[in-house]
């Protein structure tokens, strides 16, 4: 009887996944996807979050990163010394769980912090931005991305609903082809704006200009 409530609970809740949102993956895909595996863990989580379960979420709801929104030139002239270097770069040989399908089709990173793990050389690189992070417990995971001209991000859902992503424009082409898309809604990266997103929506990104983000 036990393991028929349970799987009850697994079956509701990946339903519950897939029908959310207006853009949706075809059953085949999301019954494959990462995300259904923890979709019972993910379904509590929206059940009793305290931000609105939608695409976008205002940034009122994140006071605290303010103050990133603030300093962002300084962030931006971090990042741009870096991008010169070649510092933002993709993972040589695709073994960065999670974003080797976005290597393949034109994303970089670097990774200025990853919850509890050291990352000296971007405490050596990017002093002011790594110091104005340690202020802020709430930030769990950050990095520099770089999405190049002609560029996209695939298609795809997050598997894990404990998080929401920021995101601050520093060097962006500031046009409309280069842009997010969450749940069907378009957002447009601009120098110095910033935006916060529910990454478990699907979502994509495409940059059809001439110019780097």
């Amino acid at each position: 009887m036990i393991k028929w409530i349970i799987l009850a609970i697994f079956v509701i809740s990946a339903f519950y996944i897939q029908q959310r949102g207006k853009v949706r993956h075809s059953f085949y895909r999301q019954f494959f996807d990462h995300s259904t595996l923890l979709a019972p863990i993910n379904f509590l989580m929206y059940m009793f979050s305290k931000v609105p379960s939608q695409p976008y979420i205002d940034t009122q709801h994140f006071k605290d990163l303010k103050v990133l929104d603030e300093n962002w030139e300084m962030i931006r002239d971090e990042a741009q010394a870096l991008y010169e270097q070649g510092g933002i770069k993709a993972s040589s040989s695709y073994d960065d769980l999670g974003f080797n399908s976005f290597f393949k089709t034109g994303w970089k990173r670097f990774y200025l912090k990853w919850y509890d793990s050291a990352h000296p050389s971007a405490a050596e690189l990017c002093p002011k931005t790594t110091e104005l992070l340690k202020t802020l417990p709430s930030i769990k995971a950050a990095m520099f991305t770089e999405l190049a001209p002609d560029s996209r991000l695939v298609r795809h859902r997050d598997p894990y609903a404990g998080s929401l992503r920021y995101h601050l424009g520093l060097l962006t082409p500031n046009d409309d082809r280069c842009f997010i898309d969450v749940d069907g809604q378009r957002y447009s990266w601009r120098d110095g704006e910033s935006v916060v997103f529910d990454e478990t929506y699907i979502h994509y990104a495409e940059n059809k200009t001439e110019q780097n983000r």
